[in-house]
């Protein structure tokens, strides 16, 4: 079995979506300090890094990211390249996505964008493509950017097509190493009771 980590490090020094709280991790106690053990407490945002969307994201009264159900993040996927900034509905009708699937969008597969030094990559989703997959009914649509919405429009509307129809959002991954199209998808986000993302450790599993 191999697992490939797709998830961003969460670090101080990393670059999060403009507007976003940064991560900063403060020592509560130490050994430095002459402590029994290490405590640190933690700020940060709810779409830092590698990162779920839940429809309260986007949505006035949306569902909260604990009440999502936990098989959207578990279970069979498909990485599909598509090295592209904008990815349209004809190619996703060319790679016959079907209903209940979870599809990883790898659109820097060189990893020419790196968010750790402040380069996001702007592949985004057409609208015709968003409305493509709500048609669809898949479960999860995963991409190697900061969002799946337009970062110089950012309206919401991709959003609000995606997550209206009960897809989950993963966004923020970093897809080089996921050479094939076939995988097992595990991307749970962090149960946080009434809240509308939350950082997750996603990883692809092959046998």
């Amino acid at each position: 079995m191999r697992i490939i980590d797709i998830s961003q490090e969460i670090r101080q020094d990393m670059t999060v979506y403009p507007g976003d709280p940064s991560f900063h991790s403060h020592p509560c106690s130490s050994f430095k300090q002459g402590d029994i053990c290490e405590v640190s407490e933690l700020t940060i945002g709810s779409h830092c890094g590698t990162h779920i969307d839940a429809p309260l994201h986007m949505i006035p009264g949306g569902a909260t990211l604990e009440t999502m159900p936990l098989d959207l993040f578990v279970g069979p996927c498909r990485v599909l390249t598509l090295p592209t900034h904008v990815i349209t509905e004809k190619m996703l009708m060319e790679h016959d996505v079907q209903e209940g699937e979870r599809i990883l969008l790898r659109t820097d597969p060189g990893g020419v964008y790196t968010p750790m030094n402040g380069e996001f990559n702007p592949a985004v989703l057409s609208v015709r493509a968003a409305q493509y997959l709500a048609d669809k009914h898949v479960r999860l649509i995963g991409i190697d950017a900061p969002t799946v919405e337009n970062m110089e429009i950012c309206d919401g509307e991709i959003h609000r097509t995606l997550l209206s129809a009960g897809i989950a959002l993963l966004e923020g991954l970093c897809l080089t190493r996921a050479t094939k199209e076939e995988y097992f998808l595990s991307a749970l986000p962090l149960s946080l009771v009434g809240e509308n993302g939350a950082p997750c450790r996603a990883v692809l599993i092959e046998e």
